[in-house]
């Protein structure tokens, strides 16, 4: 099975024509399914406009949200995006809403099943630089140097609130899958990072290293790395392409990617589950 993983289109900066291009070559892939891995548009009716460009690869269309999809616009708000009118506009479009309670599951020719495990994942300040000393008060009141999000998210958890109820969506969808006999391998796909080898860490650049608090969910690196079944794990958000490996004492390595997309350039990558 082929499973190709795209984020961070922002089609209301990158425009159309780069994103339908992006689709062909996706198309010439043969993928079996696709997950959209956030950051897709804004306000909603881009991203209903970004994610409507996806129906002429005739495959399961998997949508997450990333921090930028839930900027407020329009009258629309942060809370009421995430949890009714983007998980709407997905499944009006007959995809899959994968930052639920329920995992989404492809069945291969002999039975076996892949299982796809997602979560925007957010930012609760684990990636910190421990050199640094940063307390949580410190980072966030550092936040509107380094993250939009500070100005433009308006819901009314903290960073830690929703990061945790993030990781509680993300472990129900993976005690699913773990228990379930016929599923041979899971593929977990997050917006924020969640293992310390996608991070771009630019020690000598000061400015970045003080941002990266906004850029990683290390908690929730700590739960997934606990699922045995857990072999690939995809991100965006950084806009930085990363390439790793996390070991596990008697369990199989996981490998782990960022998709490098960008501004006006939009990637995927491809995920065989061999």
């Amino acid at each position: 099975m082929r499973f190709l993983v795209a984020s961070d289109l922002h089609m209301e900066v990158t425009g159309r024509e780069p994103v339908r291009r992006m689709i062909a070559a996706m198309d010439r892939d043969s993928p079996d399914a696709v997950v959209l891995a956030g950051d897709i548009g804004n306000p909603s009716f881009i991203f209903a406009e970004c994610l409507a460009e996806f129906h002429r690869l005739g495959v399961p269309v998997l949508v997450l949200a990333g921090n930028h999809d839930v900027w407020i616009s329009q009258n629309e708000s942060s809370a009421p995006l995430f949890t009714k009118i983007l998980p709407r506009v997905t499944r009006g479009e007959g995809y899959f809403w994968l930052d639920g309670d329920e995992p989404f599951l492809l069945e291969d020719r002999d039975g076996q099943k892949v299982g796809i495990a997602g979560s925007m994942a957010w930012y609760d300040y684990s990636a910190r630089d421990p050199e640094r000393g940063l307390t949580d008060e410190q980072i966030l009141a550092m936040k509107p140097r380094f993250a939009m999000d500070a100005r433009c998210v308006d819901w009314p958890q903290s960073d830690q609130e929703f990061a945790a109820a993030c990781r509680e969506r993300l472990r129900k969808q993976l005690d699913v899958l773990e228990a379930d006999p016929d599923v041979k391998a899971i593929l977990v796909v997050t917006h924020v990072p969640i293992f310390d080898n996608q991070m771009d860490r630019r020690p000598e650049d000061d400015f970045w290293t003080l941002g990266n608090p906004f850029f990683g969910h290390f908690t929730m690196g700590e739960d997934v790395a606990r699922y045995s079944k857990v072999r690939w794990v995809v991100s965006g958000h950084t806009h930085v392409a990363m390439n790793g490996v996390v070991e596990r004492e008697g369990m199989t390595p996981i490998a782990t990617a960022v998709v490098g997309s960008d501004y006006h350039k939009p990637r995927y990558l491809i995920v065989d589950a061999e």
